[in-house]
Formats: C-alpha cells, sequence, structure tokens
C-alpha cells in the first residue's frame, strides 16, 4: 500500500512537471500585444504576424488611450504585455519619467528610417519607435445639416456657433488620444487661456463626449449628431463609403499625434516576443501605414493607397507631443 502511495505521488508530481514544461514551452511562444488602435488595423497586424510566425501564439488585447496608459502604469515590468501598440507619445513619457527602463531599449534597430517630424527632439535614446503619424479632422453628416438648413462649418470658430447646439460629438480627451490630439491642437493654436474658453463655449454644443476615438463616427453615420471630431484615416474612410458622409478640412489646420510602439524591458529576451517586434518594427508597421494613412512617418514611405486620401494637408504646429507635465495638467483643467 505505502509503494502505491509512494508511485501515485512519483506520477503525480511526474504529471505536474510535465504540464509545467508545457505551459512554458507555451508562454514562450506566446506573445501578447496591447493595442489602442482601430480593429482593422489590429486585425491587419494579427493576420500578418499568424503569416509570418505560424507557430507562435499571437494574442492581440484593445484598450482605449487611457486604459493603455492606466494598466502600464500598474503593471509595471510584471505585466503579460509583451509589446504596446499606439501607445501616446506624451504617455510613453509618463510611463518613462516614473520607471525610467520600463521599456526596452531599441537602439539595434534603424530609426534613420524615420521622417523627423516623428521623434522626440528631447528623447536621446530609443525606448520606443512611432507606428503612426495620426491627423485629426471633422466629419459632416450632409443630411443631418442641410435637413436643418444649416452650413458646413469651415473653421474652429464655426463650431461655436449656436446654431450647432446638440449636434457635435467629440471624443475625451482623458480617454482618446484623437480627443487629445483636438484639444491639444486648440491649445497649440490659440494658447492656453483662450483655448480653455474655447472648450468652455464648444461644449454647449457637444451632445456627447465619446471614450474613444471611433465612436463619433458612427454617431455620425447613424445620423444622431452632424459633426464630429475623428481620426482622418478613419474619417475618409467612412466618407468613401457613404455619400451623406463628408471630411471637412479646418482652415486653421488639422492637430496631430505621434502613436508608439515598443517591448517591455526583459520581455525582449524571449526569441518570440524579439522576432515579432522586429518583423513589426521593419517591415510590417512599414507597410501597414500607407494602406491606411496619407500622413508621413517614414522616410521614404509609399504612396496611400486610401481613395481620397488628401495630398495636401494643412498641420497645425503642435505643442508638447511628447511632454508629460503639460498634458497632466491640460488633462486636469478638462472638467466635461
Amino acid at each position: 500500500m505505502k509503494r502505491n502511495v509512494n508511485l501515485l505521488t512519483k506520477l503525480l508530481v511526474l504529471a505536474s512537471l510535465s504540464a509545467s514544461l508545457a505551459s512554458c514551452q507555451g508562454s514562450n511562444n506566446q506573445v501578447i500585444l496591447y493595442m489602442s488602435t482601430e480593429e482593422e488595423k489590429i486585425t491587419y497586424i494579427y493576420d500578418a504576424l499568424k503569416k509570418k510566425f505560424p507557430n507562435y501564439d499571437i494574442v492581440t488585447q484593445y484598450t482605449d488611450t487611457g486604459t493603455l496608459l492606466s494598466k502600464l502604469q500598474g503593471e509595471g515590468k510584471n505585466t503579460q504585455c509583451d509589446i504596446f501598440y499606439d501607445l501616446e507619445g506624451a504617455n510613453a513619457e509618463i510611463l518613462l519619467a516614473n520607471n525610467s527602463d520600463l521599456f526596452a531599449d531599441l537602439s539595434y534597430l534603424d530609426f534613420s528610417i524615420y521622417d523627423s517630424s516623428v521623434m522626440n527632439p528631447d528623447r536621446k535614446d530609443y525606448r520606443y519607435a512611432c507606428n503612426v503619424k495620426d491627423d485629426c479632422a471633422i466629419i459632416v453628416n450632409k443630411k443631418v445639416l442641410s435637413d436643418k438648413n444649416l452650413p458646413i462649418p469651415s473653421t474652429y470658430d464655426d463650431l461655436l456657433k449656436p446654431e450647432y447646439k446638440g449636434l457635435i460629438v467629440m471624443p475625451n480627451p482623458k480617454t482618446s488620444g484623437t480627443g487629445y490630439s483636438f484639444y491639444n491642437g486648440v491649445v497649440s493654436l490659440r494658447g492656453e487661456d483662450e483655448a480653455m474658453k474655447y472648450f468652455k463655449s464648444l461644449n454647449d454644443n457637444i451632445v456627447e463626449y465619446t471614450t474613444s476615438g471611433s465612436a463619433p463616427l458612427k454617431l455620425i453615420q447613424r445620423g444622431e449628431a452632424g459633426i464630429g471630431v475623428a481620426q482622418l484615416f478613419e474619417i475618409v474612410s467612412f466618407s468613401n463609403e457613404d455619400s451623406n458622409l463628408q471630411p471637412v478640412y479646418l482652415s486653421e489646420g488639422l492637430s496631430y499625434n505621434i502613436f508608439n510602439m515598443g517591448m517591455i524591458n526583459g520581455h525582449e529576451t524571449r526569441e518570440a516576443v524579439k522576432n515579432v517586434f522586429d518583423y513589426l518594427f521593419t517591415e510590417l508597421n512599414p507597410e501597414l501605414v500607407p494602406h491606411f494613412f496619407g500622413e508621413k512617418a517614414y522616410k521614404n514611405q509609399a504612396a496611400c493607397a486610401v481613395a481620397n486620401y488628401p495630398t495636401d494637408i494643412k498641420e497645425i504646429e503642435m505643442k508638447n507631443l511628447f511632454n508629460p507635465t503639460k498634458k497632466n495638467e491640460l488633462l486636469d483643467k478638462w472638467v466635461y
């Protein structure tokens, strides 16, 4: 009897060890990406990674901009995340200010592929890399405005007109990178004090502040609002598919933001994680950008594949794109 118990114990131990080894093996081949980008881009990246690395367990987890920041703040290096994608520049600096080696060193990669406009001029090391420069514009539902005998706005001040009361939808800057881009764009244009007055007036016309940057497009498409703040690439795509929708490029220029990718420090020692990121950096993302965007991120970027994408975009001279202190100050002042 005693020998049977010992044998059973040994079998259980061996089974446990085998399970642990299998788990470790699966873990070594698993790569988890935290992504704050749109569904179509997540699908594009996932499909390409599965084709390139069929033996890897690729896991993509969507989270909005604000949640991505808070998750990485709370989890630190113990996070399940191996690779982050679409992390705002200022948010990257907020994270590094609190944990300077949270992100893996990427200096072994060739950053000369980038256009200088997407690089942080104040950062001397390479802890993150641009994945996209993303402009923010206005979309209108022409039928909604026409039914109310309202003109299409053409300037930032037009959006303050009382006839647009209850017709405008905007992403919340505290949760959406698109919302913060629009907010910071007006600050860059007018200065902080005048921008606060602007948004106090604009608030009278807002029907909803959405959590994500994509949500306004769906409200505009359904006719639940007439004017929306959204990402340019989505605005162009939606307008190409629906004749009631029209992009509007306000005369003062478009705001923009820089979104970034990188690895969590220590995770790059796993071959699967490093292989996936290196492919994402050198091949996949340079291919993805012109597939969806016209904004220039790379020196030798291919022509945009999206029909009707504007080629002569006027942009605001954006300030504090990578300034964590200023971003926190601006978000503290956002009360809507």
